[in-house]
């Protein structure tokens, strides 16, 4: 091996030493001891069938201020950890009515909360919101296309 290659390679593997020591997770962000909170998120369909809700936001709050916050998977389940208080506990969901439960958690304990949203009946503006600039767009690409071909 030359001694310019070695050189250089005692530097970058110093330098990825470096980077991944700072990298590494300190105690210093680790919450104390608590619970876990888990449970499922169900929806009412139009056939006025509870169906499991995936996406949906999770969150907890101690006092108003947010402790955490998850998503459901794809059969609706989460779980949180949380620390031992009385939490107030939020799910919403596009398409859904927000709903809110107290639940209190304890050190070490396991909490189980079941939602079941019903429908808001507002539609959801999603897609109306987004398709304007994506016509517009559409329509200045296929000009540029239209005079540069006419130009040749």
């Amino acid at each position: 091996m030359k001694k310019r290659t070695r050189i250089m390679f005692t530097l970058l593997l110093t330098g990825a030493v470096f980077f991944f020591v700072n990298c590494w997770p300190r105690a210093e962000g680790i919450r104390p001891v608590g619970g876990m909170l888990s449970g499922k998120v169900y929806g009412y369909n139009m056939y006025d069938e509870a169906i499991p809700l995936m996406w949906a936001r999770v969150s907890a709050y101690e006092n108003g201020s947010l402790i955490e916050s998850v998503t459901t998977g794809d059969n609706g389940t989460y779980v949180m950890f949380l620390p031992a208080a009385r939490l107030n506990v939020t799910v919403q969901h596009p398409g859904f009515k927000t709903q809110a439960k107290l639940v209190a958690v304890s050190e070490g304990g396991l909490a189980q909360l079941n939602f079941y949203l019903e429908r808001s009946e507002t539609p959801i503006p999603e897609f109306e919101a987004y398709f304007l600039p994506f016509v517009a767009a559409s329509l200045l690409i296929f000009t540029v296309v239209l005079t540069k071909r006419k130009r040749r």
